[in-house]
């Protein structure tokens, strides 16, 4: 069982007294696939907002425990880019969130960048997963062209091309409401 109490096992025994409270959005989305764009503009937009070195420390901090509440949800997380590598590694270090991630593709490992959907494909190869589990938060045209491609639902920042939700910010409303919301357009597309 998990720590949070529930597992696959707990959710895959229909006699499990857990099992009714468990939100169906966990069964469906397993990855979130961040655009490195995507936590870039978070930073920035929390230093527009609250200009002062500890309120950016916070958003970082929220960021960081958001993660964590994913990851006791068993939810994954990779980030995907365009750019190379090392330019990206760099930034999430300095932002303390490299190792936050499961998976991270760059443009240095693929022929085709965005719109194409080889960063997609290659990082659900990576993980393991189908486009279905997977979430990806875009910031651009291309991202959400590329994600589309590869059949994945697409949330997009608010003020950039539209995707299947959009947000103003990923830490906008609580995560678990965002995943639920998220749940019933997915399955609701499946059934259309």
């Amino acid at each position: 069982m998990s720590p949070i109490g529930f597992g696959p096992s707990d959710v895959n025994n229909p006699h499990n007294l857990h099992y009714t409270h468990v939100p169906e959005s966990f069964w469906m989305s397993k990855v979130l696939i961040f655009d490195f764009d995507w936590i870039v503009r978070e930073v920035a937009n929390a230093k527009r907002v609250m200009p002062d070195h500890v309120d950016i420390q916070a958003t970082l901090e929220g960021l960081i425990e958001t993660f964590f509440t994913l990851r006791k949800f068993e939810i994954r997380l990779a980030l995907t880019s365009n750019l190379p590598v090392e330019k990206v590694i760099k930034e999430l270090s300095r932002l303390q969130l490299a190792n936050d991630f499961d998976c991270i593709r760059c443009s240095d490992e693929v022929k085709n960048l965005k719109p194409s959907p080889d960063l997609y494909i290659v990082t659900m190869e990576t993980l393991g997963i189908r486009p279905y589990k997977a979430i990806a938060l875009e910031t651009s045209q291309a991202g959400v062209d590329g994600a589309r491609a590869a059949g994945i639902f697409c949330v997009s920042m608010e003020g950039c091309p539209k995707g299947d939700y959009v947000l103003k910010s990923f830490m906008e409303k609580p995560i678990l409401h965002m995943l639920e919301e998220i749940d019933r357009l997915k399955r609701a597309q499946f059934a259309g």
